[in-house]
This record gives structure tokens, sequence and C-alpha cells, in this order.
């Protein structure tokens, strides 16, 4: 009797140990396609890790963990591997390889859900975009670009210190724009939902390792990059575009992806829409950081706080929007197309760049109803005040400054804390 308890007992403790999920399929480009397919799906939505009726709430992640956790959860829901192999550290808290296979997270729950969560959240607190960028992904063909892919970035910031980014890709139209979804360490930390956006030009040249990416398989590990399949398509083609087409290789890159021409009307009013989100982004990013600063007592910021409310990349997205607009506003003319576009638009994104005293009063009329942003209390700006205070250098990023100063107000009264970047 003894001898069978002790069985029970070693078999019980045994079946205790589970996998975060078992897989019985493997990847290959058919798997990519309809991983390509759910991503465009509305089962992969913003509030899908926060929403208390998603299998995933309690995802924390920010722009790397939200897309290693797109890629975990398909793997998951289609029995496939997932494998990160992540710094070798003398700490015991880190891991050098963590896969769907690992027992570690068998109690955070009975169902593999609920062990994903554990894994990504784990998986956060080691690795980031440069592990994603460098590790995990490898650059693209520019006509091999699909929804499911990535696009990273790496900038120079203040005082020596780099800015990274991810985007997940999650569809592209017919005229070679993205939908992007995406997170950010200000969203993780609050536990808001992630961010999208649609129309979508990315503005940060690629370089070395960043730029559009896709993901590699677990089974290739050990594989130099020239050694994966062919119909990955995996290239250096970007970089050496980027060398011969500077700014304008992302013109390059909408031309090989497109299927249809875009009516210029259309085009403008389309980036005008995105110069808009940009700014209504900014509107959502700085009221978390002036939350957040209310939270702590106005205390001067740490690194780490800084680094998650601060927003310098975002600021230099919403700049390098509103060049782009201009830019195409000025091919419209170039190319004698200013006859297929309603006069009013084109004298409303003129009045943007040149002020709108200089015309009639209808283009601030018009300049409002195209966007407004309204960022405090009886305070609102339209497109042209944004120009002119960008312009001047009048906004600031400090998340430690008030309100007034991060929209250009004034310039008086700014914070002495440090400005860590």
């Amino acid at each position: 009797m003894k001898y069978i308890t002790l069985v029970l007992t070693l078999l019980t403790a045994t079946s205790a140990f589970s996998a975060v999920w078992e897989d019985t399929n493997t990847w290959s480009m058919d798997w990519e396609k309809k991983y390509s397919k759910w991503i465009q799906t509305d089962k992969v939505h913003t509030r899908m890790f926060t929403s208390k009726k998603s299998k995933y709430y309690g995802i924390n992640a920010d722009c790397a963990d939200a897309a290693y956790a797109l890629r975990a959860i398909f793997s998951l829901e289609n029995a496939l591997p997932f494998k990160v192999h992540a710094p070798k550290d003398n700490s015991s808290e880190l891991f050098e390889k963590l896969s769907n296979k690992t027992d570690k997270f068998d109690e955070a729950g009975d169902t593999p859900e609920k062990r994903l969560v554990a894994m990504i959240n784990y998986l956060g607190k080691s690795i980031g975009t440069e592990h994603l960028s460098h590790i995990d992904t490898v650059p693209v063909k520019i006509d091999k670009i699909a929804p499911g892919m990535l696009f990273t970035y790496k900038i120079k910031g203040g005082n020596g210190n780099f800015i990274r980014h991810a985007y997940s890709i999650k569809d592209i139209s017919e005229y070679g724009n993205f939908d992007v979804i995406y997170s950010t360490q200000a969203i993780a930390r609050d536990k808001l939902p992630m961010m999208r956006k649609s129309g979508f030009i990315f503005t940060n040249l690629p370089h070395g390792s960043w730029g559009f990416r896709r993901w590699k398989w677990p089974s290739q590990e050990g594989l130099e990059n020239d050694q994966l399949p062919e119909e990955m398509g995996f290239s250096y083609e970007q970089y050496d575009l980027v060398k011969k087409h500077g700014q304008r290789f992302f013109r390059v890159v909408k031309d090989k992806l497109k299927t249809s021409e875009e009516h210029p009307q259309d085009m403008l009013l389309r980036k005008i829409k995105l110069v808009c989100q940009e700014a209504q982004l900014r509107a959502t990013y700085v009221n978390q950081g002036l939350d957040y600063r209310r939270e702590i007592g106005n205390r001067c910021m740490s690194y780490e706080e800084f680094d998650a409310y601060s927003t310098p990349a975002r600021d230099e997205n919403l700049w390098k929007s509103i060049e782009t607009l201009k830019a195409d506003y000025n091919e419209v003319i170039y190319r004698n197309l200013s006859d297929y576009v309603n006069p009013r638009i084109m004298d409303a994104i003129k009045g943007i760049f040149k002020g709108y005293n200089f015309f009639q009063s209808s283009v601030r009329d018009d300049l409002n109803a195209m966007c407004i942003i309204n960022y405090r209390r009886g305070v609102r700006v339209n497109l042209h005040h944004i120009y002119d205070r960008l312009s001047k250098g009048l906004m600031t990023s400090h998340p430690n400054d008030g309100i007034a100063q991060r929209w250009g107000e004034t310039a008086e009264g700014r914070t002495r804390c440090r400005k860590w970047y």
C-alpha cells in the first residue's frame, strides 16, 4: 500500500510540471502566411492585453514585449514552437533560452494562456528591442514585407543615449501605406491598451540591424542569415536603398508595395490625418507624463521614469510627419497635379507652413476643421500652431515641464530637473 501511494505521489508530482504549451506543428512559409493573415484580423486588437474578457489579460508589454507576445500567442493557438535566446547573465533570475516547453511558469495557472502571460511578463525583464533586432529577426527584402513583420528603429537621444522602438505591421494598404500596432514603456507602466496607427509611413531610416525585419524560426537556431531558406526573403537591400535614396527611401518602399495609385487629394488628406493623429498621440503621451508627475508629487524623475514619459521620439515623429506632408504638397505642385486637388485643401496646407493671416479667413476655419487639438481646458491649437511652435523649438519633451511648456505656449518656467537625454 505504501508502495502504491509512493508511485501515485511521484506520478502526481511529475504531471504537475507542464510546458507553457505543447507544439505539434513546425514553422514553415505556409504558417507564416497564416500568421500574416491572423495579424490582419480583429483577433489582434489594442485591448487584447488589458480587456478582462481577453484570454491574455495581464500581459504588461512595452514595444518589444508586445511584438514577442503576438508571435507567442499565435504559436500557442496553433501548436507551434516559440523560442527566445536571451543574453547570458550571471543572475539566477535570467535565462539563456526560453521556449514554450519550459515548466518555469507552472504556478501561473492551469491553462496555457495564463502560463503564456507569465512567460511574456518574465521575458520583458531581460530583453528588448536590441535583442529583437539583433537576435530573433532578420532583415527582409522590400517586396517581401508583409503583415506580421516588424519595423524597428534606433536613434540618438541626448547625452549619448539612444531611443529604440518597434512596430508590428498589422496591414499594408493597396497604396503601400502601413497599419501598425505597438506599445510603449509608458503604456506598459500604466497598464494601458496598445496603440494603433493607420495609413502610416515610417520616418526613421533603417541602419545596422534596424529597419524592416521578419521573425526567425526556432528550428533555425545556429544558422547564419545567408543559410536561411530563400523564400524567407533575407536581404540587406533596404540598407543599400537608404544609401542610394536617403530620406526618399520610404517613397521607394511605398512604390514597391503599392498595387494601386493614390489620388493626389486622397493622399494629401491622408497625410493631414496622419499628422493630426501624431499630434493627438502626443497629447496622450504628454498627459500620461503629467499624470505621473502629479502622482509622484512633482519631484524630478529618475532616468527610468524620464525614459518612460519623455517624448523626444514622439516629437520627432510629429515633426517628420509634418515635413513629409510639406514634401508631398510640394511634389503635387511640381508634378502639376494641383488641378486634381480642391483649392481650399491646397490653401489650408500652405497655411500650415506660411500662416493664415496672408489668406482669406476661411483658411483658418478649414485648418480648424481639419485638425484641432484641445490640450488643456480653453486652449486649442491647429496644425499651423503646432508647426510654428515646433519649428521655433518652443515645445519641450521633458516630462517634468508643465503643460504650457510642453505645448510651447511659453518658454518661461521650464523645469530645472535633469534632462537625461
